[in-house]
């Protein structure tokens, strides 16, 4: 059989073993006829990087309508806290078929520290309870004793059962996917395990290597990364803002199979190739993380 076709079979083959055998029980009083899509956009930042939030928001809510190849609902939540982001999943009555986060980040976390007044907390999704305990954070500015804030929380409170198989999840923010792979606290590699755990065999996470920036570069000058007046190097209009371009790592099952500098939507066709390369490579002396594969314009988006 010639190699050209080898490909599609063996994806094919892998793609439906997934959706039949590897999908799991549904969640409990869960809609299965429909997906929802979930958006969280920070509002607790300033004006500018909120702006930039919801304009990024927005085209990808343009992204997911256009994507006549799934019947999927797409919902915004802002949040200013991380409590909202668990609550938010754990609650679903829809399987989920994507989250994005489009807030500040680190490789450990989704959110920032944030100070109101005399009182300091954090509204962070932490990558482990862990580093949760290690973020706590004085009572006042002033001092006094050490505590979390009961806005922070863990990616070990979130219930993967609510996903589907073939999920993505993509956090917009610096930094989410950097490192080296086998750091332990990196946020994506910690939560595309989780769901391959729940037996979600095909779902995939994505994060940037380096940092964010919503507005694409043209090859000009560094900028801050924060969405202000249009200048050199930026796209003209704020309304073109969007967060997918640079360094994106996709992970799978704790370990990095993809990166790309290809702007907009990973297509799914390159993703699923990703996946059964990194399958068939499992034992070999080079892992699959190593390999620089990038995702081809044209096909199929998730």
């Amino acid at each position: 059989m010639c190699r050209s076709l080898l490909f599609p079979l063996i994806a094919f083959a892998f793609f439906s073993f997934g959706a039949s055998a590897q999908m799991g029980p549904p969640v409990r009083g869960a809609d299965t006829t429909a997906y929802v899509r979930l958006i969280f956009i920070a509002k607790c930042f300033t004006s500018a990087e909120n702006s930039a939030f919801r304009f990024a928001a927005a085209n990808l809510v343009a992204d997911y309508e256009r994507d006549s190849g799934c019947r999927a609902f797409v919902k915004r939540i802002y949040f200013d806290n991380a409590r909202q982001i668990v609550d938010s999943i754990n609650h679903q009555r829809l399987v989920i078929k994507s989250v994005d986060f489009l807030s500040h980040s680190r490789d450990d976390r989704i959110g920032a520290e944030m100070t109101r007044g005399a009182v300091q907390y954090r509204t962070s999704l932490f990558v482990s309870r862990e580093r949760l305990e290690e973020a706590r954070v004085l009572t006042d500015a002033a001092g006094g004793d050490l505590r979390n804030s009961p806005r922070m929380a863990s990616i070990e409170e979130i219930d993967f059962s609510h996903f589907s198989y073939d999920a993505v999840i993509e956090i917009h923010g610096c930094h989410a996917g950097a490192g080296i792979d086998s750091l332990p606290a990196n946020i994506c590699k910690r939560l595309s395990r989780a769901l391959y755990m729940s037996g979600k065999r095909l779902a995939v996470v994505i994060g940037h290597g380096t940092r964010a920036n919503p507005n694409e570069a043209r090859g000009a000058g560094m900028h801050s990364g924060v969405a202000a007046a249009a200048g050199p190097g930026f796209k003209e209009s704020v309304l073109a803002q969007d967060y997918r371009h640079g360094l994106r790592l996709v992970y799978f099952n704790g370990r990095a199979i993809l990166s790309t500098r290809t702007p907009g939507a990973i297509a799914s066709g390159a993703i699923i190739s990703a996946i059964v390369e990194a399958q068939n490579a499992r034992g070999l002396s080079r892992p699959a993380s190593s390999r620089q594969n990038i995702a081809r314009p044209g096909l199929l988006q998730r």
